[in-house]
């Protein structure tokens, strides 16, 4: 299994790590109370964050690794909590110029795929 390419950039502050919403489906009943009922056994983690100032050589090195993991899960390390998880893409990386013409701005939005 591939890993992640690790540049040397940090998330901005825009780094997020959220529980899904399906784990738990709740029904409502006569009585007006809410009825819980757990769904999964394993509540993957949603992980959205964006890389500033990504330079261009980086930028190609993680979109071929998109290209050549986009349907398979990978390796990466959360530097957040110092944790490497098994992930997978949920959509392509967005990539926008930082106000010149060789630095990039990254988005991504991985989602873990095994505990």
């Amino acid at each position: 299994m591939e890993t992640f390419p690790d540049i040397e950039r940090k998330p901005n502050l825009t780094f997020r790590d959220e529980p899904s919403d399906d784990a738990v489906l709740i029904g409502k009943t006569a009585s007006g109370y809410p009825v819980l009922n757990k769904v999964v056994t394993f509540d993957a983690r949603t992980f959205t964050f964006e890389k500033p100032c990504v330079p261009n050589a980086d930028k190609l090195w993680i979109m071929e690794f998109y290209e050549d993991n986009k349907e398979v899960p990978f390796y990466w390390l959360n530097k957040q909590d110092k944790v490497t998880y098994e992930v997978i893409f949920i959509s392509k990386p967005s990539c926008r110029l930082e106000g010149r013409g060789d630095l990039w701005r990254m988005g991504f939005n991985f989602r873990q795929s095994s505990p």
